[in-house]
């Protein structure tokens, strides 16, 4: 089971990327000067060859992009939303195990 690789997106590629994409999106919050949104990201690249075909993880900077975080309601990170179908399913804020981060992926794929 193959996902789709990483895509960094902004506020200009962030509907097209996110919003009207089909399934399942991941949407990764981060900050260049974020230790834990570094410990995140690692624990995503783990998760990457085993998670279910169609899923699909994206990056957001959130310091270039403070529009969405607005939009959004993203107060703090690292935050991961989970898009299905261009509806926000589920939110998480901080940095969650390994297994607990694939099985919430799964859940919603």
């Amino acid at each position: 089971m193959a996902s789709e690789a990483f895509t960094a997106v902004d506020e200009s590629s962030f509907d097209a990327a996110v919003v009207r994409r089909p399934g399942l999106t991941v949407v990764d919050f981060w900050s260049v000067t974020c230790i834990p949104c570094k410990q995140l990201s690692r624990v995503l690249e783990q998760l990457v060859p085993e998670l279910p075909s169609g899923v699909a993880i994206t990056t957001v900077n959130a310091d270039e992009n403070p529009g969405l975080m607005d939009r959004y309601g993203v107060r703090g990170i690292p935050t991961l939303l989970f898009f299905k179908d261009g509806k926000v399913v589920d939110t998480r804020t901080g940095v969650d195990r390994r297994q607990v981060l694939k099985k919430a992926i799964e859940d919603h794929a």
